[in-house]
């Protein structure tokens, strides 16, 4: 997989049609194949990231200190390109789409929204994707643990030791009790923002047991009426901010712990090349 995060990152703005309120900002990779290292969502504002196809070892070794049975056998997966918002989504963001603000922690716009279930950020997406036009969905547990590790293997993308999260994480010895804005720790290796701590992040597809073979894009069953949520949070010890914890609950429950960040595919978002504009 190309090392794209070693790309200089240089931001062009552009307006798209009349009267948006962000404009629509990419970097080009390759400005004839019409895909871009990031954009801006030009409606709420929402930062994604364009993560490349390849294929990382997903699940934790048996003797990964704090491992549960769920986090096994360890499976090569193989992930198709797609784009991830590179923060978790905000306050101000979910407010502008449902109107209101049901967080447990208030006073900054730019702190992640909690305490919604999983029901309710099904009824954010849809929403948001009657106003864009686009189709956006919650990452599945297969890329959300792929853009976690970034390449890495250890129980952490900043490493095994527990000692250098805090540098990157909100979790218990660190966040005071509370959730902090986005983007106030450092990213992972490809750039994206809190995927350790703060909230704990819901993901799309249902449950799914793990099984030694090679998997291609897996998602549990959609029929599930649980979900998984991935990365830990303000309020959890570091083991359960690993790399590949696993929690499970009911698809209604809502908590100031969780929050969730969205996904789309990379086919979905084709920007024309400044030279076309």
């Amino acid at each position: 997989m190309k090392l794209f995060f070693n790309i200089t990152i240089i931001l062009l703005g552009l307006v798209i049609g009349c009267g948006t309120k962000y404009p629509l900002q990419f970097t080009p990779i390759n400005p004839a194949d019409g895909f871009h290292f990031s954009y801006t969502d030009n409606d709420t504002g929402i930062e994604f990231m364009l993560l490349e196809a390849g294929n990382f070892t997903m699940g934790s070794p048996e003797n990964e200190e704090g491992r549960d049975k769920d986090e096994g056998p360890q499976h090569t997966v193989y992930i198709d390109s797609f784009y991830i918002s590179k923060y978790e989504i905000t306050q101000s963001q979910w407010k502008e789409i449902m109107n209101k603000n049901p967080s447990h922690f208030k006073g900054n716009p730019l702190l992640p929204v909690e305490n919604v279930s999983w029901n309710d950020v099904q009824e954010f997406i849809k929403r948001l994707n009657k106003k864009t036009g686009l189709h956006y969905r919650l990452p599945t547990e297969a890329e959300w643990e792929y853009t976690c590790r970034a390449g890495t293997q250890t129980a952490f993308f900043s490493g095994k030791e527990e000692k250098f999260l805090s540098e990157y994480a909100w979790f218990n010895n660190n966040s005071a009790g509370e959730t902090h804005p986005m983007g106030t720790r450092m990213p992972n290796q490809w750039g994206i923002y809190d995927m350790h701590g703060n909230v704990s992040e819901w993901v799309e597809d249902g449950v799914r047991g793990y099984l030694s073979r090679t998997e291609y894009n897996p998602k549990g069953s959609p029929s599930s009426v649980k979900a998984i949520h991935r990365g830990g949070s303000w309020l959890y010890p570091a083991k359960l901010c690993r790399s590949g914890n696993r929690m499970i609950n009911d698809k209604d429950f809502s908590s100031h712990i969780i929050g969730f960040r969205i996904a789309i595919d990379r086919d979905n978002i084709r920007i024309e090349s400044p030279s076309k504009q």
